[in-house]
């Protein structure tokens, strides 16, 4: 029996079958949205780390000697703090000088950075994973510092 055009669009037959396919697509486009996102934390964060890192050496090589660990670990929370990570339990901010030297001139200054994320967030069922990501950053102490007017380093 042949039917004609009209009847056939005004019947439903077959579109509960497709239904399902609907809500799994939705599901799908939700999820992948979510692990997008949580690449892009990972990403900014990673931004994030390696500037506050290179900004706590500069800060520590500029500062005078008495106060330059403070001022380079305070530099580095401010960085992180404008990027909106700043919590303190998830940080980790270390400046040394290497080869045990003191604050003098040309010594190397080694800043780390380090912000503990989660590897997957996804609202209503919580957090899975975590991953640290770290950061270095090496400067020399201004050589041109008490006097030094030639900079000579070595």
């Amino acid at each position: 029996m042949m039917t004609t055009l009209r009847a056939r669009l005004r019947d439903d037959r077959g579109i509960v079958g497709g239904a399902d396919v609907l809500l799994f697509g939705f599901v799908g486009v939700v999820f992948t949205s979510l692990v997008i996102m949580n690449v892009w934390f990972a990403v900014d964060t990673s931004l994030a780390v390696s500037a506050a890192a290179r900004e706590g050496a500069r800060t520590f090589v500029e500062s005078e000697q008495g106060s330059a660990s403070g001022d380079a670990q305070a530099a580095m929370a401010n960085v992180m703090g404008q990027y909106g990570l700043d919590n303190p339990a998830n940080m980790t901010n270390t400046v040394a000088v290497r080869d045990g030297a003191g604050f003098e001139r040309c010594a190397l200054v080694t800043s780390t950075a380090e912000y503990r994320i989660n590897l997957l967030s996804v609202p209503l069922f919580g957090t899975f994973g975590s991953h640290t990501i770290t950061a270095q950053h090496t400067e020399i102490i201004d050589p041109f510092r008490s006097g030094n007017f030639m900079g000579e380093c070595g």
